[in-house]
């Protein structure tokens, strides 16, 4: 309780000092214009003006570079503070100057409120960092009433405030306001390793971090000491202007070197981690710290160390900190990451196809200005900057657009597209060559105005093309294709004398190629139309040489099965194989719909008859109905379990046996003896189930047609072979003649299976003498299961 009355009580704290700081800003950068002159000093001449900035009143009056200052409000300028803390004019109602002509003239500078603020000042000055500060705190804000407990939340939060205030801060720092300025000189140097605490403890949650603890409170030391000797210098008089020349250099370095360190550290976090789940996050980390940092370090802060101009105003630099809120605020609010590396090749490509358009910009910008005063090498380096940028943005923009509007605005040129995706849906039902051919006349002759649509064959081996007719145009096309069929591809675009060529198959020497004539309207095939034929003739080789393989296949199968007692034992067994699958699926598809209906009925009809009063003769008919469901529920139990007895290969083949003569004792009329020696070694699982059915077969024929009275099985292993006998007693029947009788009797789909495992069988009656069958099987010992958990075979069709 005392913990969260004591946060509340800092929260209200830290809100109200932050929001005075707000009110306060504002008033400093709208009460009065800024001058935005910087002066210099020499012992001869005194101060000058050193550069002048064009949103400020220093341009807007009339003053120039070189212009000496020689008072200030009226006395001598060595006796206003500004000018001999900071070399600045902010704060001067009037400056007398001496000009390059040697003239004398008074400037006196605007003291309204913000009516004589220039526009790109306020711009420059008021809007871009107040609608910054707002973005940065409606991020902080949504942040703290979701995530409050959180702490890298919490610091995320104080990140983005920072770097907020500082934003909006640098006006008053412009102006020379001391809190402006010591927001500036203590909280900006702070803000990459607030990053870095922010980022220590969000690894956490990976079992990482960014950077030592130590090493951190090394670095905080560094600021806080600098930070120190800043406030001292802003607050006091104890220390002369050479000494602040040494604390900008001093503030600008150390800002640099934090983010140097920060993105040190990301890139070594990056190359360590590129290999695991933690790439992206690194990716993206370090992209958004370069994306967000990198402007204002190389443009802003390197210049000022070297006492050059800055190349571009601090609020165009500053703008790309709009990245970091975006991106971790959502690193802390997803639990997915965005394609980083996709973003990375498409800023490549763009800044690739910017780079030579914006260097000749500028230099036809900078052949037109040459001659213009006042314009410095670092101005083309901000001008070229400003249009690289521009165009690589404009390329970004123009794809988002294209992708959103486009299709809306111009639908004739997604034809092609929308070509492609019903062509796709097309060929997904085609069943064989002729209607592959007819999808794709129909498709192009829709699309193209084409003289002709024609189907060829080139055939290699005997160095012919058909059909062909007698007409100029075939023949010709005829003999180009003979002369270039060396050099065929599938897929591929070919230039006819009259047309274009698709190759969209091959079959052994045989070449299929789809002949588009010309164009009926006399052009030429545009850029367009040859990207979408390229794409038909990819999609329709694939799926002529898939259709190819399935015909070979299935004319391999018919031949095998066309032969006569000469099956191969592959094809029997990959029919067996289907089969089973078959009844596996039936079986599941019954245990879990029908069977699963049938339950819940039969509970619904129990809850019913107990929970309401009724009559002896509703409650009878009731019964029998129950019963009547208890009958399906059953029936549909033993289908189930005769269309795919469950463990089957967990019982083992003599355990399956028994289990299924157990189950037919029950319902039939003759007794089954079965003898077994026990089988140690663990068979396949086709195996077992190849006895099971067999079994199966063998028992149902006897209830069926061998009216015995006694059936025998015997189950062992001799020598690695599996020794399978059946004897009944029943009416037998004519050996010579059962050939005719396999397909009534089920016999010949034992004989088949046996065939499909390389076994033999043998079948021994005669009429009245009941029936023996022998059946002799290689074991196959089982190896295992394949690393998906399913049998070595069984893979294959499942």
């Amino acid at each position: 309780m005392k913990s969260t009355m004591l946060n509340r009580i800092t929260t209200t704290f830290f809100l109200a000092v932050f929001i005075g700081l707000l009110l306060y800003l504002t008033l400093v950068i709208t009460r009065a214009p800024s001058i935005r002159a910087v002066l210099t000093h020499d012992p001869v001449n005194g101060y000058s003006v050193e550069s002048i900035e064009p949103e400020g009143q220093a341009k807007m009056m009339g003053l120039q570079i070189g212009d000496r200052i020689i008072e200030v409000n009226n006395r001598p300028a060595e006796e206003f503070e500004n000018v001999t803390k900071y070399y600045s004019l902010e704060y001067a109602d009037n400056v007398l100057i001496v000009d390059r002509d040697n003239m004398t003239k008074l400037v006196t500078f605007s003291k309204a409120w913000s009516g004589d603020h220039s526009t790109l000042e306020l711009l420059l000055q008021l809007y871009i960092p107040g609608i910054s500060l707002i973005i940065f705190c409606a991020f902080s804000v949504f942040l703290y009433v979701k995530r409050r407990h959180d702490p890298a939340v919490i610091m995320l939060i104080l990140f983005f405030l920072s770097i907020g205030l500082s934003y909006y801060s640098s006006s008053a720092s412009i102006l020379r306001d001391p809190i402006g300025i010591s927001i500036i000189y203590v909280v900006l140097p702070n803000i990459p390793l607030i990053f870095m605490s922010f980022m220590n403890i969000y690894l956490k949650r990976f079992d990482n971090y960014l950077i030592g603890n130590k090493t951190l409170a090394v670095l905080y030391a560094i600021v806080g000491a600098q930070s120190l000797f800043s406030l001292i210098y802003i607050w006091t008089n104890l220390f002369s202007i050479e000494v602040f020349t040494y604390i900008k250099g001093t503030y600008s370095a150390i800002v640099l070197m934090g983010n140097l360190i920060c993105a040190l550290k990301l890139i070594g976090k990056f190359i360590k981690h590129r290999r695991t789940k933690l790439k992206s996050l690194f990716t993206i980390t370090l992209t958004s710290h370069l994306v967000a940092f990198t402007p204002f370090a190389t443009l802003n802060l390197l210049p000022q160390m070297f006492g050059a101009g800055q190349i571009l105003p601090p609020a165009f630099t500053a703008l790309f900190l709009f990245i970091l809120p975006v991106v971790y605020f959502y690193l802390s609010t997803s639990n997915q990451l965005f394609d980083i590396d996709f973003i990375l090749t498409r800023f490549k490509y763009y800044t690739a196809l910017s780079l030579i358009p914006s260097i000749v910009v500028t230099l036809v910008i900078s052949a037109v200005l040459m001659d213009t005063p006042g314009i410095y090498w670092t101005n083309w380096i901000g001008i070229f900057l400003v249009i690289f940028i521009g165009m690589t943005l404009f390329l970004y923009a123009k794809e988002q657009i294209d992708q959103r509007f486009r299709p809306k605005l111009f639908k004739a040129m997604y034809s092609y597209q929308d070509s492609l995706d019903r062509f796709s849906r097309s060929i997904a039902r085609v069943m064989k060559q002729a209607d592959l051919e007819a999808v794709l006349k129909q498709e192009i002759d829709s699309l193209l105005p084409v003289s002709r649509i024609k189907f060829l064959i080139v055939d290699q081996a005997e160095h012919a093309v058909f059909p062909m007719g007698d007409d100029h145009e075939e023949r010709v096309t005829a003999d180009f294709l003979l002369s270039v069929m060396n050099t065929f591809k599938l897929g591929e675009l070919i230039d006819l004398p009259y047309g274009l060529g698709l190759i969209i198959g091959r079959q052994r020497s045989r070449y299929h190629i789809l002949w588009i004539g010309l164009k009926t309207n006399h052009t030429r095939f545009n850029s367009d139309e040859i990207r979408w034929l390229k794409t038909m003739a990819n999609y329709s080789s694939i799926v002529f040489e898939n259709l190819y393989l399935i015909e070979g296949l299935i004319e391999d199968l018919e031949s095998e099965v066309r032969k006569e007692h000469t099956t191969s034992p592959w094809v029997l067994r990959l029919l067996f194989c289907l089969s089973e699958n078959e009844r596996r699926k039936l079986a599941a598809d019954l245990h879990d719909s029908a069977l699963q209906d049938q339950l819940l009925w039969y509970r619904k009809l129990e809850s019913v008859m107990m929970d309401h009063p009724i009559s002896d003769k509703l409650g009878r008919e009731l019964e029998d109905i129950k019963e009547g469901l208890l009958d399906v529920i059953h029936q549909i139990r033993e289908t189930c379990n005769e269309l795919r007895p469950p463990l089957l290969k967990e019982m083992g083949v003599v355990e399956a046996v028994e289990s299924i003569i157990e189950h037919t004792q029950m319902r039939v009329n003759f007794e089954v003896q079965f003898r077994s020696k026990a089988i140690h070694e663990q068979m396949d699982e086709e195996q077992i189930t190849a006895i099971y059915r067999i079994v199966q077969e063998l028992l149902r024929n006897a209830d069926k047609h061998a009216g015995a009275k006694l059936v025998q099985l015997e189950l062992e292993l001799r020598e690695g072979t599996i020794y399978f006998r059946y004897q009944d007693d029943g009416v037998g029947l004519d050996v010579n003649y059962m050939v005719e009788t396999f397909e009534h009797m089920g016999l010949s789909g034992i004989k088949e299976r046996v065939a499909s495992l390389e076994g033999d069988i043998s079948f021994y009656s005669e009429r009245g003498k009941g029936l023996e069958v022998i059946i002799l099987m290689p074991i196959i010992v089982s190896s295992g299961l394949s690393e998906r958990g399913i049998s070595r075979d069984s893979y294959l069709i499942s």
